[in-house]
């Protein structure tokens, strides 16, 4: 099998053991619960339920210090089971009695193997007939959607495909450091290296454990999964808030494909990294709490003022989000918090009374309390915090109290989880808390509500105002970082449109739609902002490399949602059909100009930070070693030794070499396995595309250099990896001479060589010779 081949396989593995886990078996317990909401709305629910559980499935295990394949499936299919003959009422021991009685009588001969197969026969057509009526319902939901869906997965191949089948290694420098961090969870050590979030590396040490991938592996595919699951939840987000069928599909197409993206705006998705990983959860945690604010105000138009009720479970869905973002990277907290001030500006006539406020304060207090707890316990229990920490701090300019700021929030997060339960029991107890009475619904007065509209309005033109008097700074960043266009005049034009259009909606319609609008609007003018903060002289909240990525991502759910609300506005909210009809030629006009104009965004992803033949290497030498863990080695440089610390042995080339330097009789270097691999690059790597030049091939007059320092990567960066392979590869020639008949060629081309021997463990080999360069 090739690899291009294997990279396929294994990534449709994950991509269905992702959704089945996160989303199937959610889908299998919730559907009844959940069928009258639209498909992608049941969608966005299974896939919080199913995201939440896993990844605080994994910390409680491993806090426990029980995370092992076994509990972990157990603890994932035994409570669906439960689940589901619980609400769907199977009769699980009427039927068990029934096996017994027929396995009774076929034992005293009165029934005979036929007749009890074709029962079970008929039993297993009786369930695939009831998927198959579910398949089908579902179908008919979705069939005018398909031909888009299809249009969106092709494009997602297009623009990523060639990085699955063409570059095999990690996208970023970092990813060997969370291999290292899942390794641990490998291990039931969390938070090996400190405290950090790791929603991220349960998830996928989940996936590995569970899927029976190498962690590595998963490293290596799972940005594709990542990064067609952000796109679909823009789709998703994008349905769920817009009137209009087919319109979402234009923001997600254009942001899958459009190439006036700068490329350091999208770049980052071609890595398994925490935050993009978090950006998951951002549109989820907003639609939620958008969806929260109409369901509340029709409950309070009815009424209805409980606390179980559909708005609490928005709530709900926000918290859980929320908590999904913060334990997955900080940074997409921080964003889903911006985002949550633009929809306090957007909202300002709701979300100041009473009745929206206080549900929303105790649901973002629930999401953090939920996200930080692991971390607190484990900080309070002598664990030190992992150096991104401090590093985060030092963004803002608070290292040195890193640790005190930490202490605090732990103790806080510990006392308020606590002073909330005995709050909770004793409210129910004394029944001052009753989840399914209704409160008395106060009243605001019109004055306060004109006030509270005017606050918001007021808000907005503060911020457009400070956009447009630093105008020329903001369309210098977006320039630089967003948007790879000439003439930025167009944004004011379109700003200006859908402030209008929103406005309209919100305050003149009386519809929520133009409030999202508004919302999602003036978050992207505050990270317009954020982007440029530096050239403000602002604070810097993150850098602006990473702001891009978040802005970039807003910018179809801005402009949709304001071409939904222009529709809208246009057919007086009503003519739903008239308004799809208008959508659908919209998009199939874009759609087909963009094709005929060249609109199409380059082909991206997939890591060059290792060699294809290094991770051909790598793979073939895990299979023909399975099951002989810690009885082979790789010297190679660093990458490797996360990548098979589970299985084998590493030693770096830099070690080895540095070993041997100033040869004499009494130098020697043993490496104690039964074999011997050793990664050399013929034509090095330029790792990291961080060298300018061209770095030389290996050659005697590398070899002649001095031998780089080992101090972190130095020699494997620029001509310093050429100098370093040099050394190795004429080591290498030596040492066959020595050994021509063990030392042998395990795989070569014209840019890689990997060799190997095999030894016996009693008597080894010494690999410390003069090779003319030491």
């Amino acid at each position: 099998m090739s690899m291009e081949t294997l990279n396929v396989i294994q990534f449709i593995e994950l991509l269905i053991g992702f959704l089945g886990f996160t989303v199937g078996l959610p889908a299998l317990v919730f559907y009844k619960k959940v069928k009258h909401f639209q498909a992608s709305v049941r969608f966005l629910i299974y896939f919080v339920i199913g995201n939440f559980y896993i990844i605080n499935l994994v910390q409680v295990l491993e806090l426990v210090y029980v995370s092992y394949r076994i509990t972990l499936i157990l603890f994932t299919i035994l409570p669906v089971i439960i689940a589901v003959i619980k609400i769907y009422k199977i009769p699980v021991w009427s039927y068990i009695k029934k096996i017994g009685s027929e396995l009774y009588h076929y034992i005293l001969r009165e029934l005979g193997f036929r007749s009890f197969l074709r029962h079970r026969l008929k039993e297993v057509c009786k369930a695939f007939k009831f998927l198959l009526r579910q398949a089908v319902r579902l179908l008919k939901e979705l069939w005018l959607d398909l031909p888009f869906l299809c249009i969106l997965i092709y494009l997602i191949w297009k623009v990523c495909g060639d990085g699955i089948l063409n570059n095999w290694g990690y996208g970023a420098s970092d990813v060997p450091v969370h291999n290292y961090w899942i390794n641990g969870l490998v291990e039931n050590k969390l938070y090996i290296a400190g405290i950090y979030p790791m929603g991220m590396h349960c998830m996928l040490y989940y996936l590995a454990t569970v899927l029976n991938i190498p962690v590595y592996v998963t490293l290596r595919l799972f940005w594709l999964v990542q990064y067609s699951m952000i796109v679909f939840m823009l789709l998703l987000f994008l349905k769920g808030c817009c009137k209009t069928k087919f319109l979402p599909y234009l923001g997600a197409i254009g942001f899958v494909g459009l190439k006036y993206f700068m490329e350091i705006s999208y770049s980052r998705f071609e890595a398994t990294l925490p935050q993009e990983f978090g950006m998951l959860y951002i549109l989820l945690a907003i639609y939620f709490l958008l969806e929260y604010f109409k369901t509340r105000k029709a409950e309070l138009e009815n009424g209805e003022n409980k606390i179980r009720c559909c708005s609490s479970w928005n709530l709900l869905g926000f918290a859980m989000s929320f908590s999904l973002t913060l334990s997955s990277h900080f940074y997409d907290s921080i964003i889903t918090g911006i985002i949550c001030v633009g929809i306090a500006i957007g909202y300002s006539a709701w979300i100041w009374r009473k009745e929206y406020l206080f549900r929303i304060i105790v649901s973002g207090v629930l999401g953090v309390l939920m996200a930080l707890l692991p971390m607190a316990v484990a900080f309070l229990t002598g664990k030190e915090l992992q150096g991104s920490m401090y590093w985060a701090m030092s963004i803002i300019g608070l290292k040195k109290y890193t640790v005190l700021v930490f202490r605090i929030i732990c103790f806080a997060v510990v006392a308020t989880t606590i002073v909330g339960i005995v709050f909770l029991i004793r409210g129910i107890k004394k029944k001052t808390i009753s989840f399914t009475e209704n409160r008395p619904i106060h009243t605001e007065a019109k004055v306060l509500l004109i006030i509270f509209k005017l606050f918001g309005v007021l808000l907005l033109a503060v911020l457009l105002f400070l956009g447009w008097r630093e105008k020329e700074i903001v369309f210098w960043g977006l320039s630089q970082y967003v948007f790879d266009l000439t003439d930025f005049n167009w944004m004011l034009y379109a700003v200006g449109i859908a402030v209008i259009v929103g406005i309209v909606q919100s305050y003149f319609m009386k519809n929520m739609e133009g409030a999202a609008l508004l919302s999602l609007l003036s978050a992207e003018v505050m990270l317009g902002i954020i982007l440029v903060s530096d050239k403000l002289g602002l604070p810097v909240l993150m850098e602006n490399y990473r702001v891009c990525v978040y802005f970039s991502y807003l910018i179809p759910a801005v402009f949709i949602l304001a071409l939904d609300n222009l529709i809208g506005i246009l057919c007086f909210n009503r003519f739903i059909k008239i308004q799809k009809v208008i959508a659908f030629g919209m998009v199939i006009i874009l759609l087909g100009y963009s094709t005929k104009e060249g609109w199409m965004k380059k082909s991206f992803g997939g890591g060059d930070l290792e060699m294809n033949e290094a991770i051909l290497c790598t793979t073939n030498i895990l299979k023909d070693n399975k099951g002989k863990n810690d009885t082979w080695t790789i010297v190679s440089e660093n990458d490797e030794l996360q990548m098979i610390e589970l299985y084998g042995r590493h030693k770096e080339t830099i070690t080895f070499l540095e070993q041997m330097e100033h040869w004499n009789q009494t130098k020697e270097i043993l490496i104690p396995t039964e074999r011997v691999y050793f990664y050399i690059e013929k034509k090095p790597l330029n790792y990291a595309d961080e060298y300018e030049g061209k770095i030389p091939e290996i050659s005697e007059k590398q070899a002649q250099k001095a031998l780089p320092e080992s101090t972190g990567m130095n020699a494997y960066r620029g001509k310093n990896r050429s100098v370093t392979m040099s050394r190795m590869y004429y080591w290498a020639q030596e040492f066959q001479k020595l050994y021509p008949n063990e030392f042998k060629v395990y795989f070569e081309d014209e840019n890689f060589v990997c060799y190997y021997i095999e030894q016996n463990v009693y008597r080894l080999y010494n690999f410390a010779i003069d090779y003319r360069y030491n």
